[in-house]
């Protein structure tokens, strides 16, 4: 043991034993022989005093589990958890000791290395980079148990090279906010910037290319190919730049007379295709697209990578001449960049990849034939004269582009006849999210998804914010409501919790409430007398939960008459020499119950599924347990709503309005049980957000949410609004969270009878349980809420 532990703290005997006897019950019999040296419940205690309260009390649970298993397991964790906190904040040791556990089924003696070890390693890795580290130690042991031990001590040489390695990563989670500041600053517009995963539509690749669309920019969430932590972190910097300069000084599209001179002299080039040549893109103002400028060469392809390379030097030319400062840290990460990039093979490949490398001012570094070498000069010329100067713009980047063309098929030509492997842009720099999500990238408009791959539409405006705008206000409509004339009675929005970036997403759902109108309530009649002995039993076993106006409270200190069984055993008592307590006397106290329930019905489009005997569907089994379960509150008085939500997209969550609180049981709230039908998606935490924000209103002192659902959380959506898996699991979590800090409780009831770990992962705040037969659920319910309520 160190003598540096026991000199951490000195805390008095008294605080000490207190602590000891947190961490051991008093009938363990164990406890003398368990007391370790004063020393690490010394430093145990140094840790707990730097603690909050609520989390003071997790760490005592973390402990005795700890010894639970194993006493020098639990020494570990005490002499190295001040040093852990130091290094981390609570969460993030919660799970420090969840992969201690997870090392511990493999063996005692790796799991004591890795506390012991692993504390310092927080300093500077993040706890999913040291589970990362671990779970690669894990898999080294199964595999050679000597090397696994090595391992885990940090003596071995693969355990210091993938520290190392992850050292020197830099994740987006942790830059994301100081990365948006930084485009503000540069821009002055409010880029949006996410990790590129949130696309939902990525295969596994190793590039690092930002995915652009409009004014999001989507990053790789972690960038650790390229040197240090510091180098990384330029690399998204420089990312942000690149996309900042196309926002600045590049654009799709030009007016039709500033570019007639040059179309005129392809169309003199190549007058073969005049006649095949279409200007969809021509409009009434004269506005053309770049891309059918380019559709005038013979061969699109090539002639769109050309641009795409000097467009983008271009951008950054003309934007590193505004930001002076950062001019040699970046050229520097883009040389480094360069480097790593593969030699090209074909004469055409070579050129071009030759081109990219002295666009942004370098010689290749492999080797290159005197023909290529007597272009690629000829290029350099034309850069320096057209791209390289103040004022540069998008129509002499396509100038440029027909000069190095015309150049090519003079000594390569014809390239309409040449086959070529398509350049792939530098890591850095950004693709076009309608390229990007394409699954055949050579598809007849080839060209343009080319020119996109190079310069994304990032171009934004006065106007193009009008279109959006309208373009989202359009999307708020509720679809299923209004196909069927309901009545939207009003939209709320609501922060949207993601896990990614870690943070709130602001305003980022729509919810809209809605009252179905209908005119048939046979559902309700024919379920109400189907049901008729179910509902008549019910109501006579809530009746009994219902409290008398006043109950009898015995053996009180004062009261209003005597408490004759207490007097009588007060008069033994005197009897065997023990003096009574004085609790004599009977009080009659008013008792009555105060509950308010809101009962939230998923509708979505998956509780069309028949189950059970009597071949129902889930909606309808859902609409079954609630006929019952009114009957039994309208026996016992509590306060009690009923609402169904679905949805199609963040804009569009539907929450039907079934039965408000302050509204009588009646033929309204039949006919609206006899509509519900399975619609879309489940968004679930907007939903519950909405139905805390109900709640709130209501005074009772006791208020329940009681979910009834038939699968996890899910939204078809794509892009940034996906919602499903982790980040539909967190964001309904944290729901769950906001509302038990209102103090609002909140239960599932699932018929997902394979639930898998999203149950865990979302309730482990709340209450859950599966009913493996859906058809039971009418019986079942009204039990449950009796047990949840008493």
């Amino acid at each position: 043991m160190s003598e540096d532990i026991a000199k951490q703290t000195d805390p008095g005997e008294e605080e000490l034993e207190e602590v000891i006897e947190a961490l051991f019950p008093k009938e363990d019999s164990s406890k003398e022989s368990c007391i370790l040296e004063l020393a690490y419940y010394r430093s145990f205690i140094s840790a707990l005093q730097k603690s909050s309260s609520t989390y003071h009390d997790e760490l005592l649970r973390t402990a005795r589990m700890l010894l639970d298993k194993d006493l020098d397991l639990a020494g570990a964790f005490f002499e190295k958890l001040p040093e852990a906190m130091q290094n981390t904040g609570p969460d993030s040791i919660r799970k420090w000791v969840g992969i201690g556990i997870k090392i511990f089924d493999q063996g005692k003696d790796l799991a004591i290395d890795y506390f012991l070890h692993s504390a310092e390693l927080l300093k500077d890795l993040q706890v999913s980079e040291l589970e990362e580290w671990a779970l690669k130690g894990i898999v080294l042991f199964e595999e050679d148990p000597f090397i696994g031990k090595t391992y885990f001590s940090l003596n071995s040489d693969r355990s210091k090279e993938l520290i190392e390695e992850l050292k020197g990563s830099a994740a987006l989670n942790e830059t994301i906010s100081i990365l948006r500041y930084y485009a503000l600053g540069l821009s002055g517009v409010n880029f949006n910037i996410l990790p590129r995963r949130m696309l939902q539509i990525e295969q596994e690749t190793n590039d690092i290319n930002p995915v652009i669309a409009g004014k999001t920019i989507y990053l790789s969430p972690m960038i650790k190919k390229y040197g240090d932590i510091e180098d990384n972190f330029r690399i998204y910097k420089l990312s942000i730049m690149h996309e900042v300069g196309h926002l600045q000084f590049s654009s799709h599209k030009i007016e039709h007379d500033v570019a007639a001179r040059l179309m005129g002299d392809i169309r003199s080039r190549y007058t073969t295709i005049i006649k095949r040549t279409h200007f969809s893109g021509l409009q009434p103002e004269g506005i053309i697209d770049i891309a059918e400028i380019i559709a005038l060469f013979p061969n699109k392809v090539l002639a769109g990578t050309i641009l795409g390379i000097l467009e983008d030097t271009r951008v950054e030319y003309r934007i590193m001449q505004c930001y002076k400062g950062v001019r040699l840290d970046l050229e520097r990460i883009r040389y480094q960049m360069l480097l790593t990039r593969s030699a090209p093979k074909g004469d055409l490949e070579t050129f071009m990849e030759s081109l990219l490398w002295i666009s942004i001012g370098h010689e290749p570094v492999y080797k290159i034939n005197k023909a290529t070498k007597d272009l690629l000069d000829q290029a350099g010329i034309l850069l320096k004269d057209r791209i390289f100067y103040e004022g540069s713009s998008i129509l002499d980047s396509l100038d440029t582009t027909f000069k190095i063309y015309t150049m090519l098929d003079d000594k390569m030509g014809p390239l309409s006849q040449k086959e070529y492997e398509v350049l792939k842009n530098i890591d850095y720099r950004g693709v076009d999210i309608e390229t990007y999500s394409r699954q055949d990238p050579f598809s007849p408009n080839s060209h343009e998804n080319v020119i996109r791959s190079f310069i994304p539409e990032s171009e934004v405006g006065p106007e193009a914010d009008k279109e959006m705008l309208k373009e989202r206000k359009l999307k708020l409509k509720p679809t299923y409501a209004t196909s069927r004339n309901w009545k939207i009675l009003g939209s709320y929005r609501y922060d949207e919790w993601d896990a990614v970036i870690n943070d709130y997403k602001k305003d980022w759902c729509t919810v809209s409430e809605i009252e179905p109108f209908g005119m048939s309530s046979d559902y309700y009649k024919n379920s109400s007398e189907h049901y008729r002995h179910e509902i008549s039993l019910i109501k006579h076993v809530f009746k009994e939960m219902k409290p008398e106006a006043f109950r009898r409270v015995k053996e009180q200190i004062d009261g209003s008459e005597i408490d004759i069984d207490a007097f009588i055993d007060s008069l033994i008592q005197k009897k065997c020499g023990v003096n009574p307590d004085g609790r004599l006397y009977l009080r009659w106290d008013k008792h009555e119950r105060d509950v308010a329930t809101l009962f939230l019905i998923d509708v979505s489009y998956s509780t069309h599924k028949i189950v059970g005997y009597e071949e129902k569907s889930i909606v309808d089994v859902e609409k079954d347990s609630l006929i019952i379960m009114i009957q039994a509150l309208e026996s016992i008085g509590d306060k009690y709503a009923i609402y169904a939500f679905s949805g199609q997209t963040r804009d569009d969550v539907e929450y039907f309005i079934i039965k408000e609180f302050n509204e009588k049981l009646s033929d309204n709230v039949a006919r609206r049980i006899s509509l519900m039908e399975p619609v879309s998606n489940t968004r679930l935490g907007s939903a519950i957000r909405h139905s805390v924000r109900k709640l709130n209103k209501i005074d009772a002192k006791t208020k329940i949410i009681i979910l009834l659902s038939d699968g996890e959380p899910f939204d078809s959506s794509l892009g940034e609004s996906a919602y499903k898996e982790r980040i539909a699991e967190e964001d309904a979590r944290v729901a769950i969270k906001e509302a038990n800090s209102k103090g609002i409780h909140l239960f599932c009831i699932t018929v997902d009878q394979s639930p898998g770990k999203y149950l865990d992962n979302i309730f482990s705040d709340a209450g859950y349980t599966i009913i493996d037969d859906a058809s039971s659920l009418p019986e079942i319910l009204p039990m449950l809420y009796k047990r949840l309520t008493t």
